[in-house]
């Protein structure tokens, strides 16, 4: 039997993810900034965890909103937004899924950064959130999201259904209470196209271990589910600085809401 997938609901994961993240986080943060610099309605970020991208908007002067399904990686939003002096921010900022969420806002832009579709693990979850994405977008709005290419070499590195922990780095605990010492394992089922993957956190007085999940979507494949969920790709590149894309490297998707269906 697996574990409960906790990606990352869990108290561990908001001490730990402004840090984790912040490899990708300046080109993810750069480039949604640009392009939703020209937005004069709503905007809402899907999966927003601790407001890494959100609260730079909102400071930006962009009408942005979010919603999370992690309450763990909410508090730690609200409390960086309370330390900035961020007004209503629990009014702007939920706790919902990608699936069923329900905002009464009809959105000029939605956008799902951090690679955070690819924890939809069933197909039908995938189109449930696009589709219902589309109706909460305006007629002529924009959907925007970014995960990796699959690269069969990587995917086939991680066969072992039992493989051993490996050391992935350590963090300073934010209370100061010396570092939080992460390691992580990983299996793939090719079949199913889902990778499963362990973070083990060892914080001096106790062991964690949080599951997760990452379903890799191939190009064409989602192609096909953007269009069975109404809409059009406007563009894709090969990373932030939107590079043509040529097959590998992260996949950035522009899309637009197709009126006639």
């Amino acid at each position: 039997m697996k574990p409960e997938i906790e990606n990352y609901c869990n108290s561990v994961w908001p001490l730990i993810y402004d840090q984790y993240n912040q490899g990708r986080h300046q080109q993810e943060l750069g480039f949604y900034s640009q392009e939703l610099a020209s937005c004069t309605g709503p905007v809402l970020e899907v999966a927003c965890g601790t407001g890494m991208i959100l609260l730079p908007l909102l400071k930006q002067g962009i009408d942005i909103y979010g919603f999370d399904l992690s309450g763990q990686m909410l508090e730690q939003l609200y409390t960086k937004a309370e330390a900035e002096n961020v007004q209503n921010i629990r009014r702007r900022v939920t706790q919902q899924n990608m699936i069923d969420f329900q905002i009464d806002v009809e959105f000029e832009a939605i956008f799902i950064p951090a690679r955070s579709f690819l924890h939809l693990s069933a197909q039908e979850d995938q189109l449930a959130c696009l589709r219902n994405i589309h109706r909460h977008l305006r007629d002529d709005g924009t959907f925007m999201l970014n995960f990796f290419t699959p690269s069969l070499p990587a995917l086939l590195s991680f066969l072992d259904p039992d493989p051993e922990f490996s050391e992935f780095g350590q963090f300073p605990h934010p209370d100061g209470k010396g570092a939080i010492k992460v390691s992580v394992r990983q299996t793939n089922d090719l079949s199913e196209q889902i990778q499963y993957i362990t973070w083990r956190f060892d914080l001096g007085d106790e062991l964690h271990d949080s599951p997760m999940l990452v379903r890799w979507i191939y190009r064409q494949e989602f192609e096909l589910l953007a269009k069975l969920s109404g809409f059009q790709v406007s563009a894709l590149y090969s990373g932030f600085d939107k590079s043509p894309y040529h097959g590998d490297g992260e996949m950035v998707w522009v899309l637009q809401k197709a009126i006639n269906r």
